[in-house]
């Protein structure tokens, strides 16, 4: 972020917000954090709404209480809420194109990809033994499985991109290659979504919500081999065991993708644009968005774990 040299009409007052900006933990972007820790919140409030519905009955079930039996409607009628899909689509779309545009801000992405799959495999550790008590709660390729693979997939293609660049020696034109060369990784992602969706999914608006629909037919092939795909893309006529799912066809093209905007925005001038807005007001949101892997993770364990320590509580109080 350092030796850009930034010029606008506001002076030398804006020269140094933005020098302070630059400087900031990480050289962290504010708004990134925000929008990211919004996307969380609101995933956290999704979770809870389907453990109201789904989560909380297994646990009355099992310890014979009735703790926030009522909610069990609300949950459902919220969980198949046609607003509630497409804001859900928006917000994991925009999550997954934040986590392309932070492949930009590093050349660790090796690095941020090996916690993301060592967690991925904890967690499909875990939710095998608690799937035991809670049918369904298996998770063999969520969305921690799937970032994991996407940034070590773009760190595999920029780093192909990289090492091409190095043969083209010095000289303004290898220069103005090198840097076309790092939106690589951004231009397979849109190559793997026109693949996609040209003959392997489609857009569809299902009961007033939009929703990817898959074309793919593994018709003859095996269970073991349908997982297998499934890891890839959307099956048709194909339901994958999981107790979450996102395949990296859309999904990991999408974080791919987001590395076009990172490279467009944040590797210009224009990355100071939200620098103004800058201030305490934004704080709350940007510390979740931060700490967004970590929430994610916990809060999968941590909203089942109170509510059945709360409905073993309220078996006393009767």
């Amino acid at each position: 972020m350092q030796g850009i040299n930034v010029q606008h009409s506001g002076g030398a007052g804006y020269k140094t917000m933005v020098g302070r900006y630059s400087r900031r933990e990480k050289h962290r972007f504010w708004e990134l954090d925000f929008v990211r820790g919004l996307c969380v919140l609101l995933m956290v409030f999704d979770h809870f709404m389907y453990c109201m519905w789904d989560v909380m009955p297994a646990i009355n079930s099992m310890l014979g209480t009735d703790f926030l039996a009522g909610m069990r409607e609300v949950g459902g009628q919220y969980w198949n809420w046609e607003v509630r899909n497409n804001v859900r689509m928006l917000v994991i779309t925009a999550f997954f194109v934040l986590c392309g545009i932070s492949c930009t801000l590093t050349r660790g992405n090796f690095r941020r990809s090996i916690p993301l799959l060592l967690v991925a495999g904890g967690i499909t550790c875990v939710t095998t033994i608690v799937s035991d008590f809670i049918p369904g709660a298996e998770v063999d390729f969520g969305v921690i499985h799937m970032l994991g693979v996407s940034v070590l997939v773009y760190a595999i293609l920029d780093e192909a991109a990289v090492s091409v660049g190095s043969l083209l020696g010095t000289g303004r034109a290898a220069t103005a290659v090198k840097e076309a060369l790092r939106y690589f990784p951004g231009v397979v992602g849109c190559i793997w979504l026109i693949w996609l969706f040209n003959g392997y999914a489609c857009m569809e608006d299902l009961n007033g919500y939009w929703t990817i629909l898959p074309t793919f037919d593994a018709a003859g092939a095996s269970a073991a081999q349908k997982d297998i795909y499934s890891v890839l893309l959307y099956v048709k006529n194909y339901t994958f065991s999981t107790g979450d799912y996102f395949p990296i066809l859309p999904w990991g093209a999408i974080v791919l993708v987001g590395g076009i905007i990172g490279r467009l925005v944040y590797h210009t001038s224009a990355r100071y644009a939200f620098a103004r807005l800058d201030g305490r007001w934004n704080k709350p949101l940007c510390f979740l968005g931060r700490h967004a892997a970590v929430i994610y993770v916990a809060h999968m364990v941590v909203i089942p774990a109170v509510l059945a320590v709360c409905a073993w509580v309220s078996s006393f109080a009767g």
